[in-house]
């Protein structure tokens, strides 16, 4: 199936949920930072994984060999027990089929260190992705002999030798956000270390695979399978959880308010005090004829 057909599924379940004839509830969402939130969906008949709460020290990718609406519903038939907690599409839709505290078998038969153990430890994620491909006549055939992509179509598949493939259908940019983000998410909600079984080999005895704390893929407990190879996209992903988030800006410090001064209007000059003054003195002879003046009056 083309990548263009893909996203119109994903649009169509994402709308209906509805796979395999079964209708899904929606159980509500959860946002988990980087602009994705996971969303809860259940079937009818929830017999595909145990109710059992189970410390988690690790986390284990795979790719599903399908589409969004075949892999829900092969995650979910009723008494089959072969689930994991987590589906991602190409669209970065996260759906969550059973609480990660709770198990279901996801890693089979000849896994390193016990496909009981390891699962009960571990918390599954798939990746909604064809895996393998193979060229012929100018197409890129997934595993079921439809055409995923034409063979100059180099952005919808990586080429990596492993295991006997060379081509592999790549992440889609928002996939590769989405699954970082789950990641991120969900180690620090188990206290589980960002570190990578990024060798592409399988872990050299049980006792590795059982005290491995971090993150690891298919690959590292089976040597039969092939999710994942160490491809473009998978890197892109890893260094994507690996980034640090941005510190946030400091917060502006507050100018100081200002304080409005008073305006002070000046005092009008003060008017002089008026300056006493002495009247000069008569001359002699005016002071004579006053006296004289004076003198006549009492006669």
């Amino acid at each position: 199936m083309r990548p263009e057909a893909i996203a119109t599924k994903e649009a169509t379940f994402a709308e209906k949920l509805t796979a395999g004839g079964v209708k899904y509830s929606d159980c509500g969402s959860t946002d988990i930072g980087g602009g994705f939130s996971v969303r809860s969906i259940r079937p009818p008949e929830q017999t595909y994984y145990y109710g059992t709460e189970t410390a988690k020290k690790a986390i284990c990718l795979h790719f599903t060999v399908g589409y969004i609406m075949s892999d829900v519903a092969a995650l979910s038939k009723a008494g089959n027990h072969v689930s994991v907690s987590y589906v991602v599409d190409r669209g970065g839709r996260i759906y969550e089929l059973f609480p990660d505290n709770y198990w279901s078998y996801h890693l089979g038969s000849g896994t390193v260190g016990g496909n009981a153990a390891m699962s009960r430890q571990t918390i599954g994620i798939e990746i909604s992705n064809y895996g393998p491909l193979t060229p012929m006549s100018g197409k890129m055939l997934d595993c079921y002999g439809n055409e995923y992509c034409k063979a100059d179509e180099t952005s919808f598949y990586d080429t990596c030798e492993y295991r006997g493939k060379k081509h592999y259908a790549s992440m889609s940019a928002e996939q590769e956000m989405a699954v970082a983000s789950l990641v991120k998410h969900l180690c620090a909600k188990h206290s589980i270390p960002m570190d990578f079984a990024l060798d592409g080999g399988v872990f050299p005895s049980a006792d590795v695979a059982l005290s491995f704390n971090g993150v690891f893929f298919h690959t590292n407990v089976r040597k039969d399978k092939y999710d994942w190879p160490m491809t473009d996209s998978v890197m892109r992903m890893v260094d994507l959880c690996m980034a640090k988030e941005p510190e946030p800006e400091p917060e502006p410090e507050p100018e100081p308010e200002k304080v409005s001064e008073p305006v002070v209007t000046p005092a009008a000059p003060a008017k002089p005090a008026p300056v006493a003054t002495t009247p000069p003195a008569k001359p002699w002879w005016k002071r004579l004829l006053d006296a004289i003046e004076s003198f006549l009056d009492r006669l």
